[in-house]
């Protein structure tokens, strides 16, 4: 799928990549980047004002019917429900629409609303749920299809942990499958769990897309090392780390890894002194995002 666009109304401009088929892609980025108008345009419910849009090699508005099928998505901003019918009766109305099999949606539903945690719902109106009942229903839905690219807008609002929990596992189970599945969150959390890609929005132009590894070595490639001591304290002055301190035996450590190596300043450490115990620590993604925003690399 490539996008190579210039959409001054639609939010985004200057985007140029290509997502391979069968990974976890998670979309981040700030209120505002672009991540929606990013899945409508790859869903065929936006047309660039230029540029190419291309979903499994078509153009996913001239095609729509066809990427429809083959296409499951799941938007916040577009209802799944109709309020009058029951979870269930709508579940059969999609079994008929794509035609599928009754031991097969039997199968399907079965796993999907037991992980998900949304059983004893099925013959509730979508009216008389909670969101996160809500939530689960819709994720159940977008699940049950067999297609070849998921896509899930902010999906985990209204989820408690485990469900949550069940959401990754089916992300998980699409993956495994050859799947495509991409993902926007505010969570850099939830992103992190579950992608094996990243892209990063900001102001509508991509700011970073590739790996979570290759995000935190260029953005935040901070590590903290905690040690606790057994006996003389060591002299670390020389080495190349931004900072640290000891307090009853306790060293805390903060290092760009890009210059010193965790393994560098063991073997520094340990060259003076006794080592009871010690934990490395990456930054988190959410770090890696500050890191970006104030500038820093």
């Amino acid at each position: 799928m490539v996008i190579c666009d210039k959409l001054n109304k639609f939010i985004l401009h200057d985007i140029d990549l290509h997502i391979p088929r069968g990974i976890t892609l998670g979309i981040i980025g700030a209120s505002g980047a672009g991540k929606t108008t990013f899945l409508k345009l790859i869903s065929g419910l936006l047309q660039p004002e230029s540029g190419i849009v291309r979903t499994l090699r078509t153009d996913p508005v001239e095609k729509k019917h066809n990427i429809t099928l083959r296409l499951s998505a799941l938007f916040t901003d577009i209802p799944v429900y109709n309020e009058n019918l029951t979870i269930m009766d709508f579940l059969e109305e999609i079994k008929i629409m794509y035609g599928m099999k009754q031991d097969v949606f039997e199968k399907r539903l079965k796993l999907i609303s037991e992980t998900l945690g949304f059983t004893d719902i099925l013959n509730s109106k979508p009216k008389e749920l909670s969101l996160g009942q809500k939530r689960r229903a819709e994720l159940g839905l977008t699940f049950l299809r067999d297609a070849e690219i998921y896509i899930f807008d902010e999906p985990c609002i209204g989820l408690d942990q485990n469900g949550k929990a069940g959401f990754y596992k089916l992300v998980a189970e699409k993956k495994w499958a050859g799947k495509t599945v991409l993902v926007t969150s505010h969570s850099m959390q939830e992103i992190s769990s579950i992608a094996d890609r990243v892209l990063l929005l900001n102001q509508g132009e991509t700011a970073f897309y590739g790996s979570k590894e290759e995000l935190y070595k260029r953005l935040a490639p901070i590590e903290e090392s905690f040690i606790e001591l057994d006996g003389q304290l060591p002299d670390i002055s020389d080495l190349e780390v931004e900072n640290y301190f000891i307090e009853n035996g306790r060293m805390k450590i903060r290092y760009n890894s890009n210059h010193v190596s965790s393994k560098e300043v063991l073997e520094r450490i340990c060259a003076t002194s006794k080592i009871k115990s010690v934990s490395v620590r990456k930054a988190d993604l959410a770090e890696s995002i500050k890191s970006l925003k104030s500038g820093r690399k």
